[in-house]
This record gives C-alpha cells, sequence and structure tokens, in this order.
C-alpha cells in the first residue's frame, strides 16, 4: 500500500468515526426510521473503538522501531562523515609519501653520480690533484675542496636516510589509516545488516496495521451505503481534518516507507564540499517518485552515480542520487508519484547503508534543506 493509500485509509477511519457520531444524533431526530441502523452502527463504532485500542501496542512497537531507526540513521551518517574525513587524510598521506619518494630519488641519484665520479677517478686522481699543486696555498685549497666534496657526499647519504624515515613514517600512517577505514567500512557493513532487518520489522508492523485498517474500512464502507446523503455532508464537514496538507513545494514523499532521514543538510564531505541535501535511507530497490508533476532527467556522474531530475514548470527541481536503476522516464513528463528510480549505493555511496541523495532546489537556485518539506509529505524523519 502507497503512502497517500495509508494516508488516505486513516482519513477514512477518522471520518468513520465522525460519522457514527453524526449518526447517533440523526437517529435521536427519527428514533423510529432509524432503529436497526442505529443498532448496527453501535456495533461499528463499538468494533472501530476496539480496532483503535487493539493499534496501541503496534503503533507503540512501530514507534519504538522508527526511534530506533533514526538513531542508527545517526550513526551511520557519523560513520560516514568520518569515513570522508579518512579518506581526505588518506589522500593527504599518499601526497606526501609521493613527495618523500621523489625527494629520495633525487638524493640518491646524485650520490650516485658522486659514487661514478669517484669510480672513474679512483684514489690516484685525489693523489694527482694534491701533487699537482703548485703552491702551499694552491694545495690548501685543493685539500679544502676535496673534504667539502666528502662532506658534501655525507649530508647526501644522511639526507637520504632522512627521507626514507619520513617515507617509513607515511606508509606506517597509511597502513593506520587504511585499516580504519576497513574497520569503518565493517560497522557501517553491519549497521547496514541491522537497518535492513528495522526497516522489514517496520513493514511488518505496518502490514498487521493496515490489515487492521482494511477491516475498520470495511465497517465504514457498510454504514455509508445505508447513510450516503448523511455520509456525504458528515465527509464534507470533516474533509480536511486529517489529512496532510500537500500544498506545499512537494506534493508526494520522494521515497516509499519503510524509509529515514534527519536533517543532514550543510553536513561536511571531502575536499570541503558541504552536503546538499538529506539522505533518505530506505531498503535497495525502493521506489522513489517523483515529488510533484515535470520532466524527469536520468544522468549518471561519479559522485551521485545514476541519478534522477525532476524538473517543475515554475523552475523547481529535484535531484535524486545513489539509485540503483532507473524506471526508463528520460526526458518523459511524469506526474506527482510516477517512479522514476529505485534506491540504491552506486557513484561514491558505494558500500554504504542504500539511500536517496534528495536535493531540493527551489525556483531552479541554489539547494536548501528539503528537511521541512519532506516532514510534511513523509512524516517527521520519515515515519509517515
Amino acid at each position: 500500500m502507497s503512502p497517500h493509500t495509508q494516508r488516505r485509509g486513516y482519513a477514512r477511519l477518522r471520518r468513520g468515526i465522525v460519522l457514527a457520531v453524526g449518526l447517533l444524533l440523526l437517529v435521536q431526530v427519527a428514533p423510529g426510521a432509524a432503529q436497526t441502523s442505529q443498532e448496527r452502527l453501535e456495533r461499528a463504532r463499538k468494533r472501530v473503538e476496539q480496532i483503535r485500542r487493539e493499534l496501541k501496542p503496534a503503533r507503540a512497537e512501530l514507534a519504538q522501531v522508527q526511534a530506533e531507526v533514526e538513531s542508527l540513521t545517526r550513526q551511520i551518517l557519523q560513520a560516514l562523515r568520518q569515513r570522508e574525513a579518512i579518506q581526505d587524510q588518506v589522500d593527504a598521506t599518499n601526497r606526501r609519501i609521493k613527495r618523500r619518494g621523489t625527494r629520495v630519488r633525487e638524493l640518491q641519484g646524485r650520490l650516485n653520480t658522486r659514487a661514478r665520479e669517484v669510480y672513474i677517478t679512483g684514489p690516484a686522481g685525489v693523489v694527482e690533484a694534491i701533487l699537482e699543486a703548485d703552491t702551499l696555498a694552491d694545495l690548501t685549497a685543493r685539500v679544502s675542496f676535496l673534504d667539502a666534496l666528502n662532506e658534501a657526499d655525507a649530508s647526501t647519504a644522511i639526507g637520504i636516510e632522512v627521507e626514507r624515515e619520513e617515507l617509513r613514517r607515511f606508509e606506517d600512517d597509511l597502513e593506520g589509516l587504511l585499516a580504519q577505514q576497513e574497520e569503518l567500512l565493517d560497522r557501517l557493513s553491519e549497521q547496514k545488516g541491522e537497518l535492513d532487518a528495522k526497516f522489514a520489522r517496520q513493514s511488518e508492523i505496518t502490514r498487521e496495521i493496515e490489515a487492521k485498517m482494511a477491516e475498520a474500512e470495511k465497517l465504514v464502507s457498510t454504514l455509508k451505503k445505508k447513510v450516503q446523503a448523511e455520509l456525504r455532508a458528515l465527509l464534507r464537514a470533516a474533509g480536511g481534518s486529517g489529512a496532510v496538507d500537500t500544498s506545499g513545494v512537494l506534493k508526494v514523499c520522494p521515497v516509499d516507507p519503510p524509509r529515514s532521514y534527519i536533517d543532514d543538510f550543510g553536513y561536511p564531505r571531502s575536499g570541503g564540499r558541504s552536503h546538499q541535501g538529506n539522505d533518505i535511507f530506505a531498503p535497495q530497490g525502493t521506489r522513489i517518485r517523483a515529488p510533484f508533476a515535470g520532466v524527469a532527467r536520468e544522468s549518471h556522474n561519479g559522485l551521485g552515480g545514476q541519478s534522477v531530475h525532476v524538473y517543475g514548470s515554475n523552475g523547481t527541481y529535484v535531484y535524486n542520487a545513489h539509485l540503483s536503476r532507473y524506471a526508463g522516464v528520460n526526458g518523459k513528463s511524469v506526474s506527482a508519484g510516477t517512479v522514476v528510480g529505485y534506491v540504491g549505493d552506486t557513484g561514491n555511496a558505494r558500500g554504504t547503508p542504500y539511500h536517496d541523495h534528495f536535493e531540493l532546489h527551489p525556483g531552479g537556485g541554489s539547494a536548501v534543506s528539503p528537511y521541512p518539506f519532506l516532514n510534511a509529505v513523509c512524516g517527521v524523519n520519515g515515519g509517515g
């Protein structure tokens, strides 16, 4: 059952209860004509109240699971931020290793050149350089020059060892960072499994609630057949009381349940970037929908992987990234609720918990936090 259908079901149940109260008042006006309906209505009202009581434990458990999902979502996002920071350190260390390696090669080349020179001239060359001195001053100068060469060679050798030691230290640092990264990915893998399990439990509880709701809807439908004229009037009176206000920017939730998100807009990302949307976590393959009518454009890039934009007629557009696959709507007009893709982990999200990176650009301008707009159509943190 889609979120829209589920909300419609809840609204029908609420209106049915309103109907019950209204019809009781009508019966007081014409008791003889509606005695049978009154009795049936009373039984239906009691059954609806019973269903509501039966749903309390299920709703409480659903709320608890939702709270656990939100907590896990925060942990995962924190781990993702840590992964980005580690990646920055890995990149910086690799650059240092490259620079140190270049320096070692330069110094080693210089020392090799001197070694060849000494090998070619040999000890006789040194003796000849001294013996060929014409004066004592010339002799002193030649000896000083040879001493300077020896000191320079020694300094070069020491420099090579220093650079190599630094290189070993950076390589050890890199090994430690890669170990941290591996440990973090293992933790993310565990959290991924835990999140999937909680999503599965959410779906199970929701199905239980929906089964109860179906029974209540059947009772309400029976009452509609009995007093259609009165029902229409009561429905008009209660029409907007329980429905979600979809008059804002988004008309439907972009990701089907079960789902979870928080307001992670602006969180830091690697390379000095900041997060330009909200990550909506959901099981792999969960449907992603156009949140309003417009034109869909499928694309691919290194960060977002498989992605799709939806452009509205007023210039506002949304961006969905890390899709597992497209829905084949590229270049097509879509309505609010049309499936435009499926949740995945492509792009730089590979190996992380499946999610839809969702951006909102009002009027085609810069991204704004979609969090309050998502809450209006998805329920707070996706729990609706």
